[in-house]
């Protein structure tokens, strides 16, 4: 008979499974190359169908270290894609409410902004998923930034998870503190994440139908996300047994963590699966460019400069 922790993992399996195929349909659907969030939800369902399968093998065959390491790594790294899931939701939201065509200005700060961030590591990596997004407010574009240190995080907690199953004293107190380091992160995004959709949620009545449900999308996994959280913070800063990350309740985990975890899933999904592709209900950044190109060309020739003045482009 299993036990509850290879149980668990079977229960995820099985879940996970038929949300990884969902979610993939939604990131076609919707375009690789034009929201991010839709993708970070299938990221998360490989990573939680990887973690449960070593966790299964690591039950069958305990001996064999590697698949409980990797089982534990990939089990520490379930927040930053829920959280880059909800920025990605909410910077589609604030673009699509962004009803205007950028000055000159703004399109070649876009392209300082966007060179900048390609020669980084992590806009190389962000390029290699397809997340080139331009972003149109200010809003948008702290949502955008936030990435960077839900990336960051996600990193430190993935060397924290690898130093937390060495057999070392010194190596597993490392990895907590980096584990917790990579939590307060977390926690300071949530923040930002929560502050962004009240504002958000505050203006509700001007957003089309379709962003509407997305946001009602955010709304309703923020708490979710809170208490999954809330689950980790409690695991690695308090010294209550049932909340351990090793030998820890597993239906407290259960129901504080995975649980959690699988609904905002689901609430994204059909998110993705209900409300129209983002093209569809707003010019994309190139045609904003050219219209805004072609506005220009069309000025009155009042405005041209006279002959012989001097341009400076």
């Amino acid at each position: 008979m299993p036990s509850p922790s290879e149980s668990l993992d079977i229960a995820e399996l099985a879940i996970y499974l038929p949300l990884l195929s969902l979610t993939l349909f939604v990131v076609f659907r919707h375009g690789i190359h034009r929201q991010s969030g839709w993708i970070y939800l299938a990221i998360f369902c490989l990573i939680r169908i990887i973690g449960a399968a070593l966790g299964i093998a690591a039950e069958k065959k305990p001996s064999k270290v590697s698949d409980l390491e990797w089982s534990a790594i990939l089990g520490s790294v379930g927040i930053s894609p829920l959280l880059l899931a909800g920025l990605g939701l909410l910077k589609r939201i604030t673009d699509e409410t962004t009803k205007r065509v950028p000055t000159e200005g703004a399109i070649q700060e876009r392209s300082r902004f966007e060179t900048v961030v390609s020669y980084t590591i992590l806009g190389r990596i962000f390029g290699r998923l397809g997340v080139h997004q331009f972003a149109t407010s200010y809003r948008s574009r702290f949502l955008q930034l936030l990435q960077i240190p839900a990336a960051i995080a996600l990193i430190i907690c993935i060397v924290g998870g690898s130093d937390l199953t060495d057999s070392s004293i010194s190596e597993q107190s490392t990895g907590k503190k980096l584990i917790k380091a990579g939590l307060i992160i977390f926690l300071i995004i949530y923040i930002c994440l929560f502050l962004l959709i009240a504002k958000s949620a505050s203006q509700i009545n001007g957003l089309p139908s379709g962003e509407k449900r997305v946001l009602s999308a955010l709304i309703v996994a923020l708490p979710l996300l809170g208490v999954r959280i809330l689950f980790s913070l409690l695991a690695y800063f308090s010294t209550i047994s049932t909340f351990s990350p090793t030998h820890g309740n597993v239906l407290v985990r259960a129901f504080m963590a995975i649980f959690e975890e699988i609904l905002i899933v689901i609430v994204y999904t059909l998110a993705g699966i209900l409300v129209p592709k983002f093209g569809d209900a707003k010019m994309d950044d190139t045609n904003l460019e050219i219209l805004h190109l072609e506005t220009r060309a069309s000025t009155p020739a009042r405005h041209a400069p006279q002959q012989g003045s001097r341009v400076v482009v």
